[in-house]
């Protein structure tokens, strides 16, 4: 599996995300209690950012600024209207102080098939 290297994890602090571009595709890379997790960073609802939403650490969801769809981070399903369809989840491995990345996605995102 191919991965890249996306962030320092001391750069992602405890109850943060921030949005990465791995090969292309937009990451939304959260930090829940230590522990990495990366999803596509566009909800799959109504095109918003999900690292510029808000983080749920206590539930490991992440909640669109758009219209308030949640999603879970561990296995990027959408958990409340309006979004139906998941989120695409990436690997994670935190290496050397160094978060890591895979390139290929769970599911392809929604908007990005035909």
């Amino acid at each position: 599996m191919s991965q890249v290297d996306v962030a320092a994890a001391d750069e992602v602090p405890p109850g943060a995300m921030v949005r990465v571009e791995v090969d292309g595709q937009p990451v939304c890379l959260a930090n829940v209690d230590g522990t990495f997790h990366a999803v596509h960073d566009t909800c799959t609802h109504g095109m918003a950012s999900l690292s510029a939403g808000w983080l749920d650490p206590d539930m490991g969801r992440v909640e669109c600024p758009r219209h308030g769809a949640y999603f879970r981070l561990d296995d990027g399903a959408a958990i409340t209207p309006p979004a139906t369809a998941p989120l695409p989840v990436f690997p994670v491995e935190v290496r050397d102080g160094r978060v890591l990345v895979g390139t290929t996605p769970s599911t392809p995102h929604p908007f990005d098939t035909p």
